[in-house]
């Protein structure tokens, strides 16, 4: 079955937006009020009233501490593939520099350049889901172009 490319890339902007808006809602719904994001901008006086209490160990642990920047990340590269649909060679170029970005991100927090939590964990599930959504565009996306 052969998608429109119109479609296919109104998908990945969908899939954009909804990255965007989960990576966002995770942490008024279940992290702490302690971000370090509340040290330059004032904390709304409603955070923290929503908390949806879960298992501090094991997948959730994990879901809620590194899905966020997953998420975000996942947006990024899905704009990145709406915005350069058609031009292969800009698509992948600009993909390299956000690549690049995210990663100098987290090593800036490793050596202190940045403020932030360093966590490995945040890099390897970052890692993989640029290597699952590379594998989506390669099998099934990149197919249809």
């Amino acid at each position: 079955m052969t998608i429109p490319k119109p479609t296919l890339q109104a998908l990945y902007f969908i899939l954009a937006l909804i990255a965007l808006v989960g990576g966002v809602t995770i942490y008024p719904l279940f992290r702490g009020p302690n971000l370090l994001v509340w040290n330059i901008l004032p904390k709304p006086t409603f955070w923290g009233s929503w908390q949806v209490p879960y298992p501090k160990e094991g997948i959730a642990s994990v879901l809620v501490g590194s899905g966020p920047d997953c998420l975000w990340f996942l947006s990024g590269i899905c704009v990145l593939r709406c915005l350069w649909y058609r031009n292969l060679k800009m698509q992948k170029l600009y993909r390299t520099v956000f690549y690049l970005v995210a990663a100098g991100y987290n090593l800036g927090q490793y050596f202190r350049l940045i403020p932030g939590t360093f966590d490995l964990l945040d890099v390897l599930t970052i890692s993989g889901v640029a290597l699952a959504e590379a594998t989506v565009w390669k099998f099934f996306v990149g197919r249809e172009i």
